[in-house]
């Protein structure tokens, strides 16, 4: 069965540090995650709403679970066989942004 531990290099190999480009429409953006991204996590965690402060000292242990609570469990991944299956379909979820991971499962 497919593993996130897996995904996770190739994603951060492309993904940069923080960002906060005002032409960028996902606003402040950490390893990928935007603060609206960011925002969903901690309120399913039960945490306090992260300011772009948080968002610049995200964790990698947190980066990891906003990838597998967010997308890759989303997905259920853990149950594809393959891979490289699972690492595309995730990947290009994870590229899409937020508003795919939230529809897309539902079409």
């Amino acid at each position: 069965m497919a593993d996130v531990k897996k995904l996770a290099p190739f994603i951060q190999r492309w993904e940069g540090g923080f960002v906060d480009d005002p032409d960028d429409l996902g606003g402040a953006t950490n390893m990928g995650v935007t603060i609206a991204t960011y925002k969903v996590y901690r309120k399913r965690k039960g945490l306090s709403e992260p300011t772009v402060d948080d968002l610049k000292h995200l964790s990698n242990n947190e980066w990891i679970d906003i990838l597998k609570s967010l997308y890759w469990d989303k997905w259920k991944a853990d149950q594809i066989k393959s891979q490289s299956v699972a690492n595309i379909l995730v990947d290009w979820v994870w590229a899409s942004g937020i508003q795919t991971w939230l529809v897309q499962p539902y079409q």
